[in-house]
């Protein structure tokens, strides 16, 4: 079975990682990563985690707070 081309780099690439200094790994990990491609149910979704997150977060603040 014949590997693409993106197969190869791929694999050359994490072979070559091995062959790297622990400072040269670290710079090479310190690349910033796009943005996931995702569905705007999604996003929406994790948007309203974040929002509920929040309000989790204060109630339990304020609770803490009205207990001292």
């Amino acid at each position: 079975m014949r590997q693409t081309d993106e197969q190869q780099r791929d694999e050359y690439e994490e072979e070559m990682v091995m062959f790297l200094e622990r400072d040269q790994l670290v710079a090479d990990r310190r690349q910033p990563l796009p943005p996931a491609n995702i569905g705007s149910r999604a996003e929406a979704a994790l948007w309203t985690l974040r929002i509920f997150v929040l309000i989790v977060g204060a109630m339990v603040i304020y609770t803490f707070c009205a207990k001292l």
